[in-house]
């Protein structure tokens, strides 16, 4: 659908290649995603899966506990059956009944490349362990492609630290890797090794180089390290969605995305995660004011347009919360599980993902994905194509058309519109949306990069002016109506 066009490069970066066509692999990388992540699967965390860790608290402790008891042969075993055994087909089979579209599949860099990527780090003595990892993560990817599932391939944990969470799979009393120009640089040559890999699989959602980088107010090293990741993942895939940390600042990083796409769009991805359970000012509040106040505080304040995924979420509250009233605690959670999705869907374009699928003991509650979703906290997805009828889209076009030009001719009845890109946009818009609804019911989702990629198309074929932002309005009207 797309004509041939090439991406120019900014002055630092380069753009991401403009789709030539809406083909599966276009819809897995522009879609928005309904998604879980599969927490504990390749980066261990002990409140999710225990069994490999017995009295360590840390994956790095655990695995040279169990490499000096039992060996390195039968540790490795003992982690590939982990890896292999989480997701069996009737997980597959449930997933795909609910209408989940993606999977956010968190990994460490010791996993990458048979554990080449562990040489010099804290996991080298250990790498032998995960000599299978990379190519069992490609076999999950292919797993998923088989029930229409995407990934999102998640650098969930890179040297001395994006942050202190267990998540990084060793303890770190700091974050040390955004100060440190060799780590920087073992995680680029990673994450570029994984761009080449993936660059085989259709139903690869987008790339993430790092997860829950601390808060920075200058962010020098993220900075520096999201530049050269981009670079060198650009240099060997061409079109592979390329996921960032908000660092728990969004518009800081919307700010980066536009100030670095003015000659094309980079194919960059923010992500935010939203949790309303650790923080003081969510403990002092009741659990209705928390519902309330999510319209207000949900990707608000962005100083400009950029895509974004929400990588992780859940349903649950702290105690204290629940503690400032009487509440009927599954009324709450449904509400609040709901009021997320709504949001999530409206302003989270790339997709959502809840944390986490599954656990190894009990369902995990309000942190477990299965119950919220059977229990209607979190909103099951329809995979039956919605598509209005033409009827319905001449009606909606000529409503529309008709009161922009009535607005716009009263503004100015001397001023020599161009309401024909209006109708030009709107009929761009619905079409590509026809065309992700057939593969089950996918909605464009990644609206700031394909919005840009047909601007740059209607631009090639139909000239340059003024009034491109009439086509712009008419493109998001269609969009907004389709979707409705």
């Amino acid at each position: 659908m797309f004509d041939k066009l090439k991406s120019k490069l900014s002055g630092d970066l380069p753009a991401a290649t403009i789709p030539s066509g809406i083909d599966r692999k276009t819809i897995y990388q522009y879609r928005q995603n309904f998604g879980v992540n599969f927490g504990s699967v390749f980066v261990l965390e002990k409140y999710i899966f225990d069994s490999l860790f017995s009295d360590t608290q840390y994956e790095l402790d655990a695995v040279k506990k169990s490499v000096k008891e039992k060996g390195l042969d039968q540790t490795r075993k003992d982690f590939e059956a982990h890896w292999t055994g989480y997701a069996t087909d009737d997980d597959w089979n449930w997933l795909k009944s609910k209408g989940v579209q993606s999977i956010r599949l968190p990994i460490g860099y010791w996993e990458v490349n048979s554990g080449k990527f562990a040489k010099g780090t804290s996991f080298e003595s250990v790498a032998g362990v995960y000599e299978n990892a990379w190519s069992i993560i490609k076999q999950l990817i292919q797993k998923a492609a088989n029930y229409n599932i995407s990934v999102l391939v998640d650098l969930h944990a890179v040297p001395r630290g994006a942050n202190t969470g267990d998540h990084s799979g060793e303890h770190f009393d700091q974050a040390g890797f955004w100060s440190s120009s060799k780590s920087i640089g073992l995680a680029v040559e990673t994450v570029k090794y994984m761009a080449e890999e993936l660059s085989s699989f259709e139903n690869i959602s987008g790339l993430q180089v790092v997860n829950e980088s601390v808060f920075d107010d200058k962010a020098s090293g993220q900075k520096k390290y999201y530049s050269e990741a981009i670079k060198a993942i650009r240099s060997v895939n061409k079109d592979i969605p390329i996921v960032i940390s908000d660092g728990w600042w969004a518009d800081q990083w919307v700010q980066f995305v536009n100030e670095n796409s003015k000659n094309g769009d980079l194919g960059v991805v923010i992500d935010d995660h939203i949790y309303r359970c650790f923080s003081d000012d969510d403990k002092n509040k009741g659990i209705d004011q928390i519902i309330s106040d999510l319209e207000g505080s949900v990707l608000t304040g962005l100083s400009g347009q950029a895509d974004f995924l929400i990588g992780e979420y859940s349903c649950v509250l702290d105690g204290s919360s629940w503690g400032k009233g009487s509440y009927d605690r599954g009324d709450c959670v449904r509400k609040y599980g709901n009021e997320q999705a709504r949001l999530f869907q409206q302003r989270a374009g790339a997709g959502y993902y809840f944390w986490t699928y599954k656990f190894q003991h009990g369902d995990g509650g309000e942190w477990g994905f299965r119950p919220m979703v059977d229990s209607g906290c979190i909103p099951a997805r329809s995979t039956d194509p919605h598509v209005p009828s033409d009827d319905d889209k001449n009606r909606i076009l000529n409503e529309n058309l008709s009161g922009h030009e009535n607005y716009w001719n009263q503004q100015n009845p001397n001023e020599k519109y161009e309401h024909w890109r209006y109708k030009e946009g709107f009929e761009t818009a619905w079409n590509d949306s026809l065309e992700f609804a057939k593969f089950d019911n996918s909605r464009i989702g990644r609206r700031a990069a394909w919005k840009a990629a047909r601007r740059q198309q209607h631009i090639s074929s139909r000239g340059n002016s003024g009034f491109i932002w009439e086509w712009e309005q008419g493109f998001d009207k269609a969009l907004e109506a389709f979707g409705s």
